[in-house]
C-alpha cells in the first residue's frame, strides 16, 4: 500500500486512541470462592461481590470474576498460553513464588528460564478453574 493510500485510510478511519484498561474479566466457577482465593493468595482487594460477579482490585487495576455455569477451562492441563498477569516488586518475587509453593500450587512451565516478552522473572500457575496465573516482577 502506497503512502497516500494509507494515509487517506488513516484520515477516515483514524484509530482508537485508549489510555489504559479498566478492567478484565476472568471466568470461574463460583464467583465468590474465586475472589477467597485472589484476594488470600495475591492480595487483591474484593470491592463489591453481586450475584454473577465479584469485582476485585491490585493496585490501580481492576478485574472481574465472573460466575459461568458453562465455565470451561482455557487451558489444557499445565498449559500457560492462556494466563493473566500480576506485577509484584523484585524483593517481594521469592516470597510470592514461596508462597504459591506452600499453598500446594504447581509451578508451571514457561517460566523465567523461557521468558523472553517482558523483563524480570516470572512464574505461572492455575487457580481452581484452570485460569493460567503469572506473577512477574518487571
Amino acid at each position: 500500500m502506497s503512502d497516500t493510500a494509507t494515509e487517506q485510510k488513516t484520515a477516515a478511519n483514524p484509530a482508537i486512541r485508549t489510555k489504559g484498561i479498566l478492567h478484565f474479566t476472568i471466568s470461574v466457577r463460583d464467583h465468590r470462592t474465586a475472589a477467597d482465593f485472589y484476594s488470600e493468595l495475591l492480595g487483591c482487594e474484593i470491592e463489591r461481590v453481586s450475584d454473577h460477579f465479584a469485582f476485585m482490585k491490585t493496585g490501580n487495576s481492576y478485574f472481574v470474576l465472573a460466575k459461568m455455569e458453562n465455565h470451561a477451562n482455557p487451558n489444557p492441563p499445565r498449559g500457560t498460553r492462556f494466563h493473566h498477569a500480576f506485577i509484584v516488586a523484585p524483593e517481594d518475587f521469592d516470597r510470592a513464588e514461596a508462597t504459591i509453593r506452600a499453598r500446594g500450587l504447581e509451578l508451571l512451565t514457561p517460566g523465567t528460564q523461557n521468558h523472553r516478552s517482558f523483563p524480570g522473572r516470572h512464574i505461572y500457575f492455575h487457580d481452581a478453574d484452570g485460569n493460567g496465573i503469572e506473577i512477574a516482577d518487571c
